[in-house]
């Protein structure tokens, strides 16, 4: 971000599957939403992953659902995978959720669900339906599949509960004391895909979230790559004199903008990947950073000190002009546009730094309340915000909903965790 761009370009002059997994500790907002009930799937009894536990956690982590308590769900509201409406409004809640999981044999298994409505004009109609088939190897993301359809039944809007995030973790006595890793949202098959002696900061995954960009400190200095995760063939993009960080891929998969000081201070260039040239967006005296693109990928958002202190500024890459975004709280930084509104996840400072939503009137809504925030990313659907902040001590990551209603952190033993980034929609 950009108080760590400032140390890092002062620092030039001189230098020239894992082990743990991230639990989610919820702090707020597990009684706001859409009341659902979701029963306990009838399973077969070789299979001890429950399925139901984790789409009630999926949900809830939305902010859009308050899933209630297996213990206080009425008896026989579902039984065998089989609903009955009548026992299951006793619970009043808006939806109710039952499932079976069936073995196919050799180790597979069809996973099938209904959420039916309960309350006025959709009780008793099925609103989603789905039947699958996965492995126990791939439970979780059968779990999560189920998730992401209940999610778009209710609200309209796809889920993405089966979408991955990067971040870095830091392990100071490790042989490699930083690493580039991949988790599903929610902390689970964590997986190293870079592991240095020297720093790594800021991923960016690609659209089509098989490649990722970052910003390494291996050969002493800062350099870009674009590693692919599957193949871990990587590449250099940017390794200029000066400061070469802060890489965004633009949603349509054809740029990727940065910051570098290659011509003396630092500004906003991004990379054509069809013509193979760099193109200069901003050429200021003041330090320009942190491009992130608007979703149309026809603009760049971007962090600037033009104004006297830091503020978000956006510049239209067609007519080339630039205009300032932000206007409350002594500073905003490190700005991400959500997708499918106007609206921005900055890190604004105010009482320390926190993650605010900036709306298109200009008005700042604070989604958090702690004081050490930074490096947001925001959900592929909108819906939520990953972001780095300290936690007992520790700097880990946390998650909260676009509205503020739901809150948790992703604590982890294994060491430090900054940077996060969040991954793009699967495929349905």
């Amino acid at each position: 971000m950009f108080r760590r761009l400032i140390m890092a370009f002062a620092a030039l002059a001189f230098i020239g599957s894992a082990n743990a997994e991230l639990k989610i500790e919820i702090t707020g907002g597990i009684n706001e939403g859409h009341r659902i009930a979701v029963y306990q799937f009838a399973q077969d009894p070789n299979v001890k992953f429950d399925v139901a536990s984790v789409v009630a956690a999926d949900l809830m982590r939305s902010g859009k659902f308050a899933p209630l308590s297996r213990n206080n769900l009425p008896q026989g509201g579902v039984v065998n995978g089989s609903i009955d409406v009548e026992k299951a409004a006793l619970s009043s809640a808006e939806f109710v959720v039952g499932g079976i999981v069936k073995s196919l044999g050799n180790n597979i298994y069809n996973i099938e669900f209904q959420l039916v409505g309960l309350q006025g004009a959709n009780k008793g109609k099925v609103l989603a339906h789905f039947g699958g088939r996965t492995s126990l190897a791939t439970m979780r993301q059968a779990s999560h599949r189920v998730s992401d359809r209940i999610y778009e039944a209710v609200t309209g809007q796809r889920g993405c509960f089966r979408t991955r995030i990067a971040y870095i973790v830091q392990k100071r006595n490790s042989k490699f004391p930083y690493q580039l890793m991949t988790a599903d949202y929610d902390g689970y098959n964590e997986v190293a895909v870079v592991k240095s002696t020297q720093p790594i900061m800021t991923p960016a995954w690609s659209p089509d979230g098989k490649r990722i960009a970052y910003v390494s400190f291996e050969k002493r200095k800062s350099a870009i790559f674009v590693q692919d995760i599957v193949t871990k063939k990587r590449k250099i993009l940017a390794e200029f004199s000066g400061l070469n960080s802060s890489p965004s891929w633009s949603p349509d998969g054809t740029k990727i903008a940065m910051t570098l000081s290659k011509n003396g201070q630092p500004d906003i260039f991004y990379f054509d990947l069809a013509q193979g040239r760099f193109v200069q967006v901003t050429a200021n005296r003041a330090i320009d950073t942190e491009p992130t693109w608007s979703a149309d990928s026809k603009a760049l958002f971007f962090t600037s000190e033009r104004g006297g202190k830091a503020q978000i500024y956006k510049k239209d890459l067609v007519s080339g002009k630039v205009e300032r975004v932000t206007y409350q709280g002594a500073r905003n930084l490190s700005a991400k546009q959500i997708p499918g509104t106007n609206s921005l996840v900055v890190i604004t400072q105010v009482n320390g730094f926190r993650v605010a939503r900036v709306d298109a009137d200009g008005s700042i809504y604070m989604l958090t309340t702690s004081t050490l925030d930074e490096s947001p990313s925001v959900a592929p659907n909108g819906s939520m915000v990953i972001y780095s902040t300290v936690y007992q001590g520790r700097k880990g990551l946390a998650l909260v909903s676009s509205d503020g209603r739901f809150k948790a952190n992703l604590p982890s033993s294994a060491g430090e965790i900054s940077s996060p980034a969040w991954g793009p929609l699967l495929s349905k």
